[in-house]
């Protein structure tokens, strides 16, 4: 049996899918990064900036810039969390939820350009294989490239 990669087709993959996911959110009027943040504050609402950022795997800086235009544009607002005054809590706004609304068509196409020739079985087989590899990794005590320190 040959060897697979899979690091490396899954950074072929991510290579591949970047123009498509890129044109798709900037046909809808955001940026990738934006609309990422946006779907994460849709599935998780009221968690901090520093969380939405691990959630959309960017550093904290990246994510400050790419709130900003979201909070003048008003697609986000911030609210004290009540139990811990100095927190900032991040929603989703009635606009946010538009705006993600508007781009789902265009994400859909590229879901449906990436799963052309999989049968319905197979799609459903893919998205559990892709969600038990992401599990994996979360739940993984070891991380990959970085040593433990024993001192």
């Amino acid at each position: 049996m040959e060897e697979t990669n899979f690091t490396y087709v899954i950074k072929q993959m991510e290579l591949a899918l970047r123009p498509y996911i890129e044109g798709a959110c900037a046909a809808a009027g955001m940026t990738a990064a934006q609309y990422t943040a946006l779907t994460v504050l849709e599935r998780r609402p009221g968690i901090t900036s520093s969380e939405l950022a691990r959630r959309s795997f960017v550093r904290a800086q990246t994510m400050a810039q790419t709130m900003d235009p979201l909070l003048e544009a008003g697609l986000v607002r911030r609210e004290r969390d009540p139990s811990h005054a100095r927190r900032l809590l991040l929603y989703l706004t009635e606009t946010g939820s538009t705006a993600v609304a508007n781009a789902r068509p265009y994400v859909a196409e590229l879901e449906s350009l990436i799963l052309t020739g999989f049968s319905a079985e197979e799609t459903v087989a893919f998205a559990g294989y892709l969600r038990r590899a992401r599990h994996s990794l979360r739940e993984s005590s070891v991380r990959l490239g970085r040593q433990k320190s024993t001192a």
